[in-house]
């Protein structure tokens, strides 16, 4: 009986590339992150139901204190954690319709991580900004690069400070940043591709730098 030809991959014989491993290891840690985040989840809530029972019981003064400062520290591990898995699981390009503040807000746990505990970022309060269409993942990225290179160049206690500007067709997000902290080099170049890769634009003044896009349409 005459064997059938099959079809077989072939094995590969060369070495993957620096920039292959790169991108290879990237996407088999995003497809990692959902099942990480639901054993966090799972986690959370044990950890959160029994310390809502402790306190149940707890006396006043330092077990009080004590107690307060553990649910404080666990509200602040879930916030570190859903930040950093919501970053890790997105695509190399993520374009969705949204305000440029809530996209800034869901970032804000891990970008303070990456600033660190002697400095600080905040987003002003203010009216609610009109979605835009922008790529979330390249938005993430150049924050990242912005505050990693900022605190090098910050003095301990300076922060910075984003908000939001509703103009007549576009919406920019400001970030005041500290002096000798504007962005340069590969960080300007990401802040350009974060605002142009969905047709916005990157303005630079005294006190910061602005990503600015059209207002999205319906």
């Amino acid at each position: 009986m005459k064997e059938c030809d099959l079809d077989t991959e072939q094995p590969r014989t060369a070495a993957l590339s620096g920039s292959e491993l790169v991108g290879l290891r990237h996407d088999r840690l995003r497809r990692t992150a959902p099942a990480v985040q639901h054993e966090v989840n799972n986690a959370l809530m044990v950890l959160t139901s029994n310390l809502e029972l402790l306190g149940r019981t707890a006396p006043e003064g330092a077990p009080r204190r004590q107690l307060d400062r553990a649910q404080e520290a666990v509200r602040r591990m879930e916030l570190t954690v859903r930040g950093f898995l919501d970053a890790a699981r997105r695509e190399a390009e993520d374009k969705a319709v949204i305000a440029p503040d809530l996209a800034l807000r869901q970032a804000l746990p891990l970008l303070r991580v990456a600033l660190g505990a002697r400095f600080g970022i905040e987003l002003e309060a203010g009216p609610e900004a009109a979605s835009v269409h922008l790529d979330r993942a390249r938005l993430d990225l150049a924050l990242l690069s912005l505050v990693r290179d900022a605190a090098a160049r910050m003095q301990p206690g300076a922060r910075i400070v984003a908000r939001v500007e509703n103009r007549e067709a576009e919406v920019a997000l400001h970030l005041a940043l500290p002096p000798g902290a504007a962005p340069e080099g590969e960080t300007s170049m990401l802040l350009a591709e974060a605002a142009g890769a969905t047709g916005g634009r990157v303005e630079r003044d005294a006190g910061g730098v602005a990503l600015v896009w059209a207002r999205a349409r319906g």
